[in-house]
C-alpha cells in the first residue's frame, strides 16, 4: 500500500525563517521512520511538499493513488487542509485522511478521518495496520483513539530524509543550496519548527552525527542543536572526526558566544573544515560591558570569514529596539532573524537594518547581486505576514 505524507504549504511560523531558511519537512522525515518493522516492506511512503509544487496536486494524487493520505498542519493552515484532504476524498476514492501536527489538536476537518495527536507514532502504526487487515474505518478510529494521547516514551528513529530527496536541493539556508539538518540530540516529539534546535534532549553520540554528514555528499550541513558548541569539549572532538574523514561541507551552526570568546582556536579550525554561517542566539545587552563583549565576538566571527547570523525572541522596549539598530548599523550586521515576541513587536529592526541599502551594497559585494536580492525580497515579505 502506499501512504502520502503532504506538507500542504507553508506556515505563518515558517515563514518568518524565509529571509535564513526554507526547512525541510524534518517532522515527516522522522515520522516515515516510525512504522513497525513488520509493516516497512508492505508500505511505499510518497512525499509531496505542496509549497514547492504548487498546481500539480490533483496530478500527483492520481499518479500515486495512495490508501492513506497523512497531512502534517500547523496553525493558519486550516483552510489549505480543509481543501487537499476534500480533493484527495474525490480524487481517490476510498483513501483515508490522517492530520498530524498543531492542527491535529483541534476539530480538524469533515475530510479528516484519523487525527494524530500526542503520539503520532502509535497512531500511525494503527491506522496502517488497520488498512492493511481492512478493517472497518470504525474499528481503525477505536484503536487510534486509544493510542492518540499516550506519550512518547522512547527516542524516535533517526529521519528518513529520503523521502523528500526530489526536493533537497530547494531547501536552502541563505545562499546554499541544498542545506540539509543534521540533529546531535536525540528527539521526543515531533517539533521542528523553531530555526535553531534542542539543547536538552539526550545526546547522539557524535560517530552518528558525522555518518549523517558523511553520507550527504554534496549537501550543505545545518547543524541545528545547541550541544556542539555548548560544549568545547564535544566540538572538538567533533572536529577531529570532521579532520580524521576530510568531511569538507559548507557547515552552518548554531553558535555560543562564550565558547567563541573562550575558545577561538576551535572556531579557526571549524572556518577551516568549511563553516560559513554561526547563528547567534541574542539577548539585549545588560550593561556596557556586555555590548562590548558581543560585539568583540562578532569581530572574531567575522576575523575567520565567517558570516554571524544573529537570532532576537524576545520583545524589546523602543529606545533599546534603537540602540539594537544603532548597534548593528555601527558594526555592519544585516543579517538579523527575529521570532516569537520579537518578531510581532519589533519588525521596524528590519526595516532600518537588513532592507537598508548599506545592507544591499554590503550583501552585493560579499554573497553576490542575487543572493542580496533574495534576502531583501524576503525580509520585505515578512513585513506583510
Amino acid at each position: 500500500m502506499k501512504v502520502l505524507f503532504i506538507r500542504p504549504g507553508i506556515s505563518r511560523r515558517r515563514k518568518m525563517l524565509s529571509p535564513l531558511r526554507l526547512q525541510e519537512p524534518l517532522e515527516l522525515a522522522y515520522l516515515a521512520n516510525q512504522l513497525q518493522d513488520s509493516m516497512q516492506e508492505r508500505v511505499e511512503i510518497v512525499f509531496l511538499d505542496m509549497e514547492l509544487e504548487r498546481g500539480a496536486f490533483k496530478k500527483h494524487l492520481l499518479e500515486i493513488g495512495p490508501s492513506l493520505v497523512v497531512f502534517w498542519g500547523e496553525q493558519g493552515q486550516e483552510d489549505l487542509v480543509h481543501e487537499q484532504a476534500s480533493m484527495a476524498k474525490d480524487i481517490v476514492p476510498g483513501t483515508y485522511v490522517a492530520l498530524a501536527g498543531e492542527l491535529s489538536e483541534g476539530e480538524g476537518s469533515p475530510y479528516v478521518d484519523f487525527l494524530f495527536r500526542k503520539n503520532p507514532v502509535e497512531a500511525l502504526n494503527e491506522t496502517v495496520l488497520g488498512i492493511i487487515t481492512e478493517r472497518s474505518l470504525q474499528e481503525i478510529s477505536r484503536n487510534v483513539a486509544t493510542v492518540e494521547n499516550d506519550t512518547i516514551e522512547e527516542p524516535l528513529r533517526e529521519a528518513d530524509r529520503g523521502i523528500f530527496r526530489k526536493y533537497q536541493d530547494r531547501y536552502y539556508f541563505l545562499q546554499y543550496g541544498g542545506t540539509v539538518e543534521v540533529t546531535s540530540q536525540h528527539r521526543l516529539e515531533f517539533d521542528e519548527m523553531d530555526l535553531v534546535g534542542k539543547s536538552d534532549n539526550p545526546l547522539r553520540p557524535l560517530e552518528a552525527v558525522v555518518r549523517d554528514v558523511e553520507s550527504l555528499v554534496g549537501a550543505s550541513v545545518y547543524l541545528k542543536d545547541r550541544d556542539i558548541w555548548d560544549d568545547p569539549k564535544r566540538l572538538k572532538k567533533f572536529l577531529e572526526l570532521l579532520k580524521e574523514k576530510e568531511l569538507q561541507r559548507a557547515y552552518i551552526s548554531v553558535g555560543s558566544w562564550k565558547t567563541v570568546m573562550e575558545n577561538e582556536s576551535l572556531l579557526e579550525d571549524f572556518a577551516g573544515m568549511g563553516l560559513k554561517v554561526l547563528l547567534m542566539d541574542m539577548d539585549f545587552p545588560k550593561d556596557e560591558d556586555d555590548w562590548i563583549y558581543k560585539g568583540e565576538v562578532l569581530r572574531m566571527i567575522r576575523k575567520h570569514g565567517v558570516e554571524p547570523a544573529i537570532i532576537m525572541k524576545e520583545k524589546m522596549a523602543l529606545e533599546d529596539q534603537e540602540a539594537i539598530s544603532f548597534w548593528l548599523k555601527d558594526r555592519k550586521e544585516g543579517l538579523v532573524l527575529l521570532e516569537g515576541e520579537a518578531f510581532e513587536e519589533n519588525r521596524a529592526i528590519y526595516t532600518h537594518v537588513s532592507i537598508s541599502t548599506w545592507v544591499f551594497m554590503k550583501w552585493t559585494k560579499e554573497y553576490g547581486l542575487g543572493e542580496a536580492r533574495r534576502r531583501q525580497k524576503e525580509y520585505k515579505k515578512t513585513l506583510l505576514i
